[in-house]
C-alpha cells in the first residue's frame, strides 16, 4: 500500500509560526526591550521616542489595504519575501541611528513592510490552506508570537546587556535574513491549487448524510461590505481589540509603577507571553468548538478580567494572577480579527477585507499606546486607563457579536441563492 503523502499545508504552518516567531515576536512584542537603554544612552524622553511606534503603526494602517490586494495575487509569495528583507533592512538601519529623526524615518520604512511581512500574509496563505479547524490552525501560528516572545526577550535581555542594544538588533536581522527568507522563499505557496492541491477540510464542512449543502458564508466583496453598517461595527470592534492590547507596553512600566523591580517586571513580561502560547490554541479551539459568539465572549472576557486584576497589583500574588490571565487576554489582538472576519463576511474576499480590516487594527494599537501614557500622565496612575480599557473590553465584545449575528441574515439570502 502506497503511503499517504503529508499534506503540505502542514509545512505551510510551521513557516507561518517561525515568522510570527522571529518576526511578529521583536517587532511587537519584544519591542519595549529596547526602549530603555536607547533613551538612557541619547537623553530621548520616552514619550518622544515612543512615537516611532506610532508612526510605524500609522504607516501600516495606510499600506494595508494596499497589500491586502497584493495578497490576493499571484505575485504574492514575492511581495512577502521583499517584506522580510525590508525588515532586515530595518533593523539594521536602528543599529546605526543616533538621533530622534533618523529614528522616526526608520520607523516610517518599518511601517511600510512589517504589515507584508508578518501577521497580514500569515492570515491569509492559512485561510487558504485550511477550510477544518481553520480557527485553531490560525491561532496555532499565532502562538508563535508568544514562543518567539518568550525566547527572543530572554536573548535580547542578555544581548542588551552584554553586547549592547545596536548588537541586537543587527541579531535580529541576522536571523530573519537567515532563516525566514529562505523559509518564506522555499516553501510559501499562496493556494493548494499551486501544489494541485485543495484546502485541508475542502468539502468536509460541505456534506451532511452524503449531500452537498450549499456553503453559508456570505462571500460579500469590500465595496458591498462599505455600504452596510454592520460592517463599521465590527471595524470599531476589531480596532478596539489593539486599542487595549496596547496595554502590553505599558504593563512593565505599570508594574515598576507599582513598587516592584525591573527584574520582576521582566519576569512578569515573560510569564504573559508564555501564557499566551497555550492561551491563543484555546481561543482558537473555543471558535472551532463553540463558535464565533464564544471565542468573542471568551477572549474579551479574559482581557476585562486582566484590566480588573491590573487594579490589585500592588499584591505580589494578584501580580501573577494578573499576568496569566492577560497573558489570555492579549490573545483577541492576534486571533480575533482575522477569525471574526472570516466567519462574518467570507473567504471568496478575505485578502481584501483582512487588508482593510488591518488597517483599522493598526489604527487601534497605534492610538491605544499613546492614549494609555496620556491617561497616566494626566492621572498619575495607570487606574484610569485600566477602568477605561475594561470598558472597551465590553464595548468591543458587543460590537463583534452584534456583526457576526447581523451578518447571518446575508448568508441565510447567500444560502438561498445557492438552492435557487
Amino acid at each position: 500500500m502506497k503511503k499517504a503523502k503529508l499534506f503540505y499545508g502542514w509545512y505551510i504552518l510551521i513557516a507561518c509560526i517561525l515568522v510570527m516567531a522571529l518576526c511578529y515576536a521583536p517587532v511587537v512584542s519584544c519591542a519595549s526591550l529596547s526602549i530603555s537603554p536607547i533613551t538612557t544612552e541619547f537623553g530621548f524622553s520616552q514619550g518622544a521616542f515612543t512615537v516611532t511606534k506610532t508612526i510605524a503603526s500609522l504607516v501600516g494602517m495606510a499600506v494595508a489595504p494596499f497589500f491586502g490586494k497584493i495578497m490576493a495575487k499571484k505575485y504574492m509569495h514575492l511581495a512577502w519575501v521583499i517584506s522580510l528583507i525590508g525588515v532586515v533592512a530595518v533593523f539594521f538601519a536602528m543599529s546605526f541611528a543616533s538621533t530622534l529623526p533618523q529614528f522616526y524615518i526608520i520607523s516610517f520604512v518599518q511601517g511600510l513592510f512589517t504589515t507584508s511581512a508578518a501577521m497580514l500574509p500569515v492570515n491569509v496563505v492559512l485561510t487558504n490552506w485550511f477550510q477544518k479547524k481553520r480557527a485553531f490552525i490560525i491561532s496555532i501560528a499565532m502562538a508563535g508570537s508568544g514562543i518567539g516572545g518568550t525566547v527572543l526577550s530572554k536573548l535580547m535581555g542578555w544581548l542588551i546587556v552584554d553586547y549592547g542594544w545596536r548588537v541586537t538588533y543587527r541579531v535580529l536581522a541576522l536571523i530573519i535574513l537567515v532563516i525566514l527568507v529562505p523559509v518564506v522563499g522555499i516553501f510559501i505557496r499562496r493556494t493548494p491549487e499551486e501544489k494541485g492541491l485543495k484546502a485541508y477540510g475542502y468539502g468536509e464542512t460541505l456534506q451532511s448524510a452524503g449531500k452537498a449543502k450549499p456553503s453559508r458564508e456570505w462571500n460579500a466583496t469590500l465595496k458591498e461590505l462599505f455600504q452596510k453598517p454592520l460592517f463599521w461595527v465590527f471595524i470599531f470592534g476589531v480596532a478596539m481589540t489593539n486599542f487595549t492590547g496596547a496595554a502590553i507596553l505599558h504593563v512593565p512600566s505599570a508594574v515598576v509603577s507599582a513598587g516592584y523591580t525591573l527584574e520582576t517586571a521582566s519576569t512578569v513580561s515573560s510569564l504573559y507571553l508564555l501564557v499566551a502560547v497555550p492561551g491563543k490554541m484555546i481561543l482558537g479551539y473555543v471558535y472551532d468548538k463553540f463558535g464565533v459568539k464564544a471565542g468573542i465572549l471568551f477572549g474579551n472576557a479574559t482581557m476585562l478580567v486582566s484590566m480588573i486584576l491590573l487594579l490589585t497589583i500592588s499584591s505580589q500574588p494578584m501580580l501573577y494572577i494578573m499576568a496569566v490571565a492577560f497573558g489570555f487576554g492579549q490573545c483577541i489582538g492576534t486571533v480575533t480579527p482575522s477569525v471574526v472576519a472570516s466567519r462574518t463576511f467570507g473567504t471568496k474576499n478575505y485578502s481584501d477585507i483582512f487588508g482593510f480590516t488591518t488597517m483599522f487594527v493598526n489604527g487601534g494599537y497605534a492610538l491605544g499606546v499613546p492614549v494609555i501614557g496620556w491617561l497616566f500622565d494626566i492621572s498619575g496612575s495607570y487606574t484610569l486607563a485600566w477602568i477605561v480599557l475594561g470598558i472597551m473590553s465590553i464595548v468591543m465584545s458587543l460590537c463583534l457579536v452584534f456583526a457576526y449575528v447581523a451578518s447571518r441574515k446575508y448568508a441565510q439570502n447567500a444560502k438561498e441563492e445557492v438552492k435557487a
